[in-house]
């Protein structure tokens, strides 16, 4: 086999072992119905409440995890302090798109009947929000204050 067969064999492999992982973080590829969340094992059915995070698995390449409810994506970071999560993500509750966990605001509300009872949706914005948590009796928060007081309630599912 000639040189430029071997450079283009190994080039060729170079990109699809590069294919394995993502080389930036991204959310969970969530197929509904039949992916499990990974902090309950349970399988993901409401786009709505779905949530994900990704971490540096190895020096440019992210592991993306994929939770059935906000809630469980917190539990598993209080639970796993050693993962700093490159990307968090979560499904906003009216359009079922992926948002920025860092820019969404959460509405918690016992009236929010979210997979694991957490309670807790996102909005991409905090007009649709504040109009939520009214109908809702429920409080809004940004993602730092929402993890702080999930946390401090002690909620464990």
């Amino acid at each position: 086999m000639s040189t430029a067969r071997w450079f283009v064999l190994a080039l060729a492999l170079l990109f699809v072992a590069a294919c394995g992982q993502p080389a930036t973080p991204q959310p969970a590829k969530i197929r509904f119905g039949e992916t499990m969340c990974t902090e309950c094992g349970m399988i993901i059915s409401e786009p709505k409440f779905a949530a994900s995070l990704a971490y540096e698995e190895s020096e440019g390449r992210f592991k993306s995890l994929a939770f059935d409810d906000i809630g469980d994506m917190i539990g598993y970071l209080q639970k796993h302090v050693e993962l700093i999560p490159a990307g968090t993500w979560v499904h906003d509750y009216e359009s079922e798109e992926w948002i920025d966990a860092n820019t969404a605001f959460f509405v918690e509300s016992s009236a929010i009947r979210s997979p694991m009872g957490h309670g807790i949706a996102a909005f991409a914005s905090e007009e649709a929000a504040n109009a939520f948590a009214g109908e809702v009796d429920g409080v809004v928060w940004d993602w730092g204050h929402l993890r702080v007081e999930h946390a401090m309630a002690g909620h464990q599912h």
